[in-house]
């Protein structure tokens, strides 16, 4: 639920990650003082223009920032607790309330979720955009993660010697349950017990911008309200790719200086240097599944960059050169661009890695420096 802030304060000032480590909007950006001035933004994109006339245009993969009325906000998806002791996010589309019986979303164009608890809950930690509820079952803390699309809740065993508990169940409003055994197959590498997604329903059958992951052991349930981008394998035989799609309105006929893709890299299965890659392809959406992913046409870019596997290779910004790719778009005029990460080895574990999706904290982004 949105809440205004200092932001309206600000106005125009928000960071655009042009550099390693910057931050994006809705994930601890600091306000421009002076440096940068915004010339036009969407829910999904801000052009700034630098002192010496230069301009960045920073396309992301979802949602950045609300409109209202004349003002903008970044979205921001911090648990705070309000006065009534009911936890929301500071800025989003959606409503979600984490109360003292469980998360609940009501989705900005309709339909809602919750978690289905019939006990109340302890009182929450609240870290960033996650809420840790202690001892909901004996040995087993409850993790509910707030998203731009609505919420993640996992059940994480703390005690190895405690027994099973019953899975959590989500309540939908608007759609069908996911097939349980494709749920499952999302925990390969969490210490989650059981987990649920409540996600909006998409509203549009290829939505723009849009990103998505397919994984050869989820054959049924769409991944798009994921906050992780998934690519390599975990164990040598289950293989997943992601697919992100961003909205080229802006771009047609500009001309590119540079471009690069930025995606921040949460979790690595180790810290060793394995590579992932950048294809294009067509556009996906919230029906794709493995079976029927569009197929790569053209790797653009390698990279081994390799982050989130603890202090040796913390969680961070990874960023790989798109520029020929862009220029290409530019010149061909596309309406949109497609590009799919996978790992340059899908038979070694050693290259499993989690990206930040567009329901993050962490958007992916273009940044592209305009001719």
């Amino acid at each position: 639920m949105w809440r205004p802030t200092v932001a309206a304060a600000l106005g125009a000032a928000l960071l655009i990650a042009t550099a390693p480590g910057a931050a994006t909007p809705g994930a601890g950006a600091d306000p421009i003082a002076g440096e940068e001035r915004i010339e036009a933004r969407t829910d999904s994109s801000t052009t700034s223009v630098a002192p010496d006339g230069a301009r960045t245009l920073t396309l992301y993969a979802g949602p950045v920032q609300l409109q209202r009325g004349a003002e903008w906000q970044p979205v921001d998806l911090t648990l705070v607790a309000g006065a009534d002791g009911v936890v929301r996010p500071v800025a989003i589309a959606h409503d979600l309330a984490l109360t003292p019986t469980g998360p609940v979303v009501h989705f900005a164009h309709g339909g809602s979720a919750a978690l289905d608890r019939p006990a109340g809950l302890p009182a929450p930690r609240l870290e960033g955009n996650r809420a840790t509820y202690p001892q909901v079952h004996p040995g087993y803390d409850l993790v509910v993660e707030a998203t731009r699309a609505g919420f993640v809740a996992s059940l994480r065993r703390v005690d190895p010697a405690a027994a099973p508990v019953p899975q959590l169940v989500l309540r939908r409003s608007a759609e069908a349950a996911p097939d349980p055994a494709d749920r499952r197959a999302l925990t390969e590498t969490e210490s989650a017990f059981s987990r649920v997604v409540a996600a909006a329903p998409p509203t549009e059958a290829f939505p723009v911008p849009f990103d998505t992951t397919v994984q050869t052991t989820v054959r049924h349930t769409d991944l798009s309200g994921e906050p992780d981008l998934r690519v390599g394998t975990y164990d040598g035989t289950a293989v997943a790719r992601s697919v992100l799609t961003w909205d080229l309105g802006q771009l047609a006929g500009r001309p590119v200086a540079a471009a690069a893709l930025r995606v921040h890299q949460d979790w690595s299965s180790s810290c060793a240097a394995r590579a992932w890659e950048v294809w294009t392809s067509p556009p996906a959406g919230p029906a794709t599944r493995w079976a029927t992913q569009p197929a790569a046409d053209r790797r653009w870019a390698t990279s081994t960059q390799t982050l989130g596997h603890g202090a040796a290779c913390a969680p961070g910004w990874a960023e790989v050169d798109l520029t020929e790719l862009v220029r290409s778009w530019a010149a061909a005029g596309a309406t949109s661009g497609t590009v799919q990460l996978r790992a340059a080895d899908e038979t070694d574990p050693l290259g499993w890695k989690r990206f930040a999706s567009a329901e993050s904290p962490h958007v992916p982004h273009l940044v592209i420096t305009l001719g």
